[in-house]
């Protein structure tokens, strides 16, 4: 079957982005009068851990009553005062998907960063053309959603069935969002995921590079139209 959207998160599928999230976390270490354990900054897969554990890496930790200080200091940096120099997509992510787009696959972004950084992020680099839309936790004003609602909200938004999409992801938190709304996942693990617990959830496809990320999506989202 042919499906002619590819759903993609954002932050270690699409674009390394974990110098920039890194940068706006020591600063908001650094507004707390500590920094941030250097063993801890130097594994990227701590990125995805909760704010109040990565909190807990601040030397001197400044304590939970600072939690809420700190989450706001991460958000306001990442949103106004990032300049996103590190930020790259991938290397062959670009030419992946100015191919799809040319056979008509929309290429929708499904990311848990907020959409005022996303949409920075994408003018900034000048990479907004490169998609057809995207969905990000605060998409809907009425309601916070997670990777599983934003997937949901996807669908029904652009009126696509499950059978008619995929969706790339480096966590095991996509897979099993991807499962829960009948959408194949695809793992890929070059991003910032642990690949191990990534792998535990038995994804359909797994990629290590791009290359391989290509082939799996020329069989499984071009079907018999597989000559990108």
């Amino acid at each position: 079957m042919i499906r002619p959207y590819v759903l993609w998160d954002f932050d270690g599928t699409l674009a390394d982005t974990g110098k920039d999230v890194w940068a706006s976390l020591e600063y908001a270490a650094r507004r707390s009068g500590g920094s941030l354990e250097k063993d801890y900054r130097a594994q990227d897969a701590h990125l995805a851990d909760s704010m109040s554990e990565i909190m807990r890496h601040v030397t001197p930790y400044p304590g939970s009553d600072h939690l809420t200080d700190f989450d706001d200091d991460v958000r306001m940096h990442y949103r106004t005062l990032n300049q996103f120099t590190e930020t790259r997509l991938y290397q062959g992510i670009r030419p992946l998907l100015e191919k799809l787009h040319a056979m008509g696959v929309r290429n929708i972004i499904v990311t848990n960063k907020p959409q005022g950084a996303l949409l920075r992020i994408l003018d900034n680099k000048g990479w907004r053309s490169l998609f057809d839309g995207w969905t990000c936790p605060d998409s809907d004003p009425d309601q916070a959603m997670d990777k599983n609602g934003m997937i949901a909200r996807t669908l029904a938004a652009n009126g696509i069935t499950a059978a008619q999409c995929v969706y790339v992801g480096d966590t095991f938190s996509d897979v099993l969002a991807a499962r829960a709304n009948g959408v194949i996942p695809i793992a890929v693990t070059y991003g910032d995921g642990d690949t191990l617990t990534l792998l535990e959830q038995e994804p359909n496809y797994v990629a290590s590079n791009v290359a391989e990320l290509q082939d799996i999506i020329t069989h499984t989202v071009i079907g018999a139209r597989s000559t990108i």
